[in-house]
């Protein structure tokens, strides 16, 4: 059963070494260069898990040292600070190493405490939940790392599942108003804000054909991209293999994924509800077995028959979705 971490970082030193290594990533080469050759092979690997070097340490007393100990790959570690969870984020590893965590947080780090006792993260998720909100399940964070009792997590496990599933539903997906990932919450409160505003009435009737045809165009994803992906997909449904182009989009795998964002391997090429849903983060994949994975809250619907479909890919290696945007999107997705 995984374990769950809990640290508070509420001193102004804390706050400046979160936003060095935990809400950015660490600079690759400071962290090759204070370790040694040996941990290159197990730093590369974290390095691909992780989607860049992230990390948190604690200084070298017994009681911290020994939940240091306890940690394992794959554990939780949630931060927070002022009464509030900012990050969440999995281990990746740890590292005993004094170099490497003076060079990573700097002296004024190393005067109050250095962070010796380093762990890797996975890329974190930015959060802005009350601790009173998650109160019935976990403690509030008190000092620079706590473990969750295995009792408390055993009930945790015995309500959700799993600490994913508890993850999942309440750190990543929540009502509106949540957590800053719950996109579906987001654009529930957008439109409720747009329907006060009568936003979306037009001026005259061919206004409103006009902004109807630009929202088409624009929900199916930029031109050239979307082409190549029907070429691509031989004019189906990645998914469902619908075969009727209109309602057929490009879903970008990640909105922003730097020159690479228009091309063939950060999109796919879907049907239109289902591009909603994947935006949403309601369907993500799994890249080791390429199937769909259904959030929860869909699973009482139509499409729960989505669930472990395999994904159909294009013949062509260059114009397959890249592995790791797919794992991106799960991870902010929740799934």
């Amino acid at each position: 059963m995984a374990r769950i971490f809990l640290a508070a970082a509420d001193s102004p030193v804390d706050r400046a070494d979160l936003d060095r290594s935990v809400a950015n990533p660490i600079d690759r080469q400071l962290v090759i260069r204070h370790f040694s050759d040996g941990s290159y092979p197990e730093l590369l690997e974290i390095e691909r898990r992780g989607h860049g070097f992230y990390a948190w340490g604690l200084p070298a007393s017994a009681a911290l040292v020994e939940e240091w100990f306890l940690m394992g790959v794959g554990d939780f570690v949630l931060l927070g600070q002022r009464g509030t969870f900012r990050f969440y984020a999995r281990v990746l590893g740890r590292y005993d190493n004094e170099r490497a965590a003076r060079a990573i947080w700097g002296p004024a780090s190393a005067e109050a405490g250095l962070r010796q006792y380093l762990f890797f993260l996975s890329e974190p998720m930015a959060l802005a939940i009350p601790y009173r909100d998650l109160a019935d399940w976990l403690p509030a964070p008190d000092g620079p790392c706590q473990r969750v009792p295995d009792d408390r997590v055993a009930q945790l496990v015995g309500q959700f599942g799993s600490v994913e599933r508890f993850a999942r539903k309440r750190l990543l997906n929540a009502d509106a108003g949540g957590p800053l990932l719950d996109m579906s919450g987001m654009i529930r409160v957008s439109e409720r804000d747009l329907a006060r505003l009568q936003a979306f009435d037009a001026a005259d009737s061919k206004a409103g054909r006009q902004a109807v045809v630009e929202s088409i165009i624009k929900r199916r994803g930029q031109p050239g991209l979307r082409h190549a992906l029907l070429a691509a997909y031989e004019g189906r449904c990645a998914i469902t293999g619908c075969n009727a182009p209109d309602a057929l989009e490009a879903a970008y795998i990640v909105p922003f994924h730097g020159r690479d964002t228009h091309q063939p391997g950060n999109g796919l090429l879907l049907r239109a509800d289902l591009h909603t849903l994947f935006d949403l983060g309601k369907i993500a994949i799994d890249t080791g077995t390429m199937t769909v994975l259904v959030a929860d809250d869909l699973m009482e619907t139509t499409y729960r028959l989505l669930a472990g479909r395999p994904l159909r890919l294009p013949g062509a290696a260059d114009e397959r979705p890249d592995r790791e945007a797919l794992d991106l999107h799960r991870r902010l997705a929740g799934l």
